[in-house]
């Protein structure tokens, strides 16, 4: 993987990244698109109850118990096929529901279908993607590879939802997902133009009917690591209190307890995509001017401690919406420049055979705890109330990972390390 020149050179004179990079930030956009679809779909469409909301919000988000399963996936066979193909079947998918719609044939259960099946395209897209990336570009320039890439993906994020709403005035529901459809297949054509040859991985040491062995290669990897355990385990507490059960309640207590007029809700939520996409423009020089130890534990103590303002808001309504939307936009941007530094500093460890399942195992940390916060979150607001409760989920994890992060020997790392070679 080395580059052109023996000086590094910019990721915007290698043709393949700068396609992988547009196959995925149109993939994020269709995918944003998606999620505000399908439930609009749901409700205004086929009248969904509240009991079938909630299958489908259960079904866009169990497809993430299979981060780990893909993981082995995208470690034994060739990555940029599965991107392509992953596409193209997302393509077929989406576009069976607006033919559905129009045909008069469209029920719950094509919604159900298709959104779980989606999801695990979606989950697989996403492990294959991470593990293609260090393959793709020369290890001097996965600072800024993975700063394009949150870029985007902070950008879809935030403007996704305002351009499908925007869209909604002049189509239907279900004509949405032929844009998000057509933006899969787009995606696919980009990474098929991608010219870099990829070699079929080597075997490792367990054979195919051994995929609890091949996945615990990748998790007890993780979990042996100096520098990597205390990232995971970051990740897992911050997503079962923050993304599961803080963000579970929010909505209630900005609304209801706050009395914050619901149309105001989403402006909150939009200083998190700002602060998201300023954190990816401005990390690669954060990262470039301070020690790496020094940028994670920072970010994340900014980041986490902002959080206490929710719990904290008062008076006025004015001004509680002037301290969440600093929380939010404070939060975004530290979130943003710890995740580009942490995704680098683990590409950069991880031996070749093992990035698909370290960065599933990864991901499995950080994204499957959040549904069990978000019940615990739900029954401690019913016993304590919301803002004791986000008190409680606030103070464990904003708390807990910044403790993790500053008493490992992540906290004294200055440069970016060797590779692991085991």
């Amino acid at each position: 993987m080395a580059s052109p020149t023996s000086e590094q050179t910019s990721l915007w004179k290698y043709p393949d990244f700068l396609r992988l990079w547009a196959g995925q930030s149109l993939s994020q956009f269709g995918s944003a698109i998606s999620l505000f679809a399908f439930p609009v779909i749901a409700v205004t469409v086929l009248n969904a109850s509240e009991a079938e909301m909630g299958v489908v919000g259960f079904l866009l988000r169990l497809p993430m118990v299979f981060f780990l399963l893909f993981g082995v996936l995208a470690d034994r066979v060739r990555k940029r096929p599965i991107l392509i193909w992953t596409d193209v079947a997302r393509f077929v998918l989406l576009m069976l529901i607006p033919v559905a719609w129009f045909a008069d044939m469209l029920t719950l259960a094509w919604i159900y279908g298709v959104i779980f099946a989606l999801g695990l395209l979606s989950t697989l897209f996403q492990t294959a993607y991470r593990s293609y990336f260090p393959f793709l570009v020369p290890r001097e320039n996965f600072l800024e590879g993975n700063s394009k890439l949150q870029l985007t993906e902070s950008a879809a994020q935030t403007f996704g939802p305002g351009l499908a709403a925007a869209l909604l005035k002049v189509v239907a529901a279900p004509a949405l997902l032929v844009i998000d459809a057509v933006s899969y297949l787009a995606s696919a054509v980009a990474v098929s133009l991608i010219k870099r040859p990829e070699a079929r991985p080597e075997p490792d040491d367990t054979t195919p009917g051994q995929v609890h062995k091949a996945i615990w290669q990748g998790m007890g990897w993780v979990m042996r690591h100096e520098l990597i355990r205390p990232l995971a385990i970051s990740s897992a507490v911050y997503s079962l209190f923050i993304l599961g059960s803080m963000n579970s309640i929010y909505a209630l207590y900005v609304i209801r307890d706050l009395g914050v007029p619901a149309a105001w809700f989403g402006s909150i939520l939009a200083g998190g995509g700002v602060g998201a996409i300023i954190g990816a423009l401005v990390a690669v020089k954060v990262m470039r001017r301070y020690a790496i130890g020094k940028v994670l534990v920072w970010s994340m103590v900014y980041g986490n401690l902002a959080l206490f303002l929710i719990p904290l808001a008062i008076g006025p309504v004015w001004a509680s919406v002037a301290m969440l939307v600093v929380a939010q936009l404070v939060s975004g941007v530290s979130s943003q420049i710890f995740f580009v530094t942490n995704t680098t500093l683990v590409q950069t460890i991880t031996p070749p055979h093992l990035q698909g399942r370290v960065v599933a195992s990864i991901y499995s940390l950080g994204l499957i705890p959040a549904p069990l916060g978000a019940l615990g979150a739900g029954l401690l607001a019913g016993a304590l109330g919301t803002r004791t409760t986000l008190w409680v989920v606030i103070a464990v994890g904003a708390l807990v990972p910044i403790a993790a992060m500053a008493w490992s020997p992540l906290a004294k790392l200055i440069g970016m390390p060797a590779p692991d070679s085991q």
